[in-house]
């Protein structure tokens, strides 16, 4: 007889993998992963602040910063956490980590053409071969499809290496918005890996995407001007693209994680964290299992998000103040909590208090 596996996971980028890993935990449970492009997936990075449940990721990390800034034309925000640090994790080595332990797991690198319901208890998986698997449980982490119009986060980074000592390697640059604004919300995000290594991404929250050449010349004239670089040699290149909107209960019966879920951040595009924390939740759970569905965000933090995704779509011009207001505001630990959906009822009302009245008031009144 065939083998029936308890979870097929359909999807292995971040979300997927990340699950194959918290399965491991569980002895004896069978799972089988199914992506055409698991292996060849092009590698990138993933940001995320230290939590309790991102523990899993901090043995496999690449870096951290206790320090971080926000820049605008007139003033640097800066940014401390002992207990909050800020840490980037490679698609590659989450891959190597989520994959290592293959006793219960079957990986099939193909495209998932069916899923059929075969009666009340067993799935059926027909791949773009015909090959057929049954699971009990459908696992689906595959990049949600939306009809709308919607904001987009999306970015270009260059990972270079220079000839001399450039970069503040204990400071990371969350956002700098010093650079060209005619396109949309437009800032730097630089990653320094070391003095003379460093990732700088050009990225904008609007609804068109730029072409490469456009954000490879943000990037360009960012170093020339404050960095005075004039030439360095490029190591990596990423590119992506993320919707920055309310993701609605897929109409299914699996298992949503990741993107399809809603674990990534509407407002700021983070997925890393919520996702670990989704996951945990789910293992821990069995009934949210049940319920196929276990959106990490609270409901106040989704309607806060829902309001500040109406007031930039509408008044893009005012995204550098509220964000430099957001740093002003609350201290690193703060900081740090409120982006990872665990900020109390104090750091909210501080966030609230410290928005620009007028355009919030009626962003509230339009959602």
């Amino acid at each position: 007889m065939q083998t029936i596996f308890d979870y097929a996971v359909i999807g292995a980028g971040a979300a997927g993998l990340s699950f194959l890993k918290q399965s491991q935990n569980n002895k004896g449970t069978k799972t089988i992963a199914i992506d055409r492009n698991i292996f060849i997936q092009k590698n990138h990075i993933f940001g995320y602040w230290d939590m309790p449940w991102t523990k899993v990721l901090n043995t496999h990390s690449h870096q951290k910063w206790k320090t971080w800034s926000i820049i605008n034309q007139e003033e640097e925000v800066k940014f401390f956490s002992e207990n909050h640090a800020y840490g980037i994790i490679y698609l590659d080595k989450w891959r190597e980590e989520c994959l290592k332990n293959k006793d219960n797991l079957v990986i099939i690198e193909s495209y998932v053409k069916n899923i059929v319901k075969k009666n009340n208890e067993i799935f059926e998986i027909i791949l773009e071969n015909n090959d057929v698997y049954y699971a009990y449980n459908i696992v689906d982490s595959r990049p949600v499809k939306l009809e709308k119009k919607y904001l987009k986060q999306h970015f270009l980074g260059l990972t270079i290496e220079t000839k001399y000592d450039v970069f503040d390697e204990h400071k990371l640059i969350l956002m700098d918005f010093r650079v060209d604004q005619s396109k949309g919300i437009h800032f730097i995000y630089l990653v320094p890996f070391s003095k003379r290594k460093a990732l700088i991404e050009s990225t904008m929250f609007s609804y068109n995407e730029e072409s490469n050449d456009w954000y490879k010349k943000s990037i360009e004239e960012y170093l020339q001007k404050f960095y005075q670089l004039k030439e360095w040699n490029i190591v990596d290149e990423e590119k992506g693209s993320i919707p920055m909107t309310l993701i609605k209960k897929p109409k299914n019966n699996f298992i949503n994680i990741g993107t399809m879920s809603g674990a990534m951040k509407p407002s700021s595009g983070y997925a890393m964290s919520f996702i670990q924390k989704q996951i945990s939740d789910l293992f821990k759970n069995k009934s949210l299992i049940n319920r196929k569905f276990a959106n990490p965000h609270k409901l106040v933090d989704l309607w806060m998000d829902k309001i500040f995704l109406k007031v930039i779509a509408s008044n893009p011009t005012l995204a550098i103040s509220i964000f430099t207001n957001l740093g002003k505001t609350l201290n690193g630990n703060e900081f740090a909590l409120f982006m990872s959906g665990q900020a109390n009822t104090l750091i909210r009302l501080k966030v609230i208090l410290k928005m620009p009245k007028k355009p919030f008031l009626k962003a509230l009144f339009t959602i």
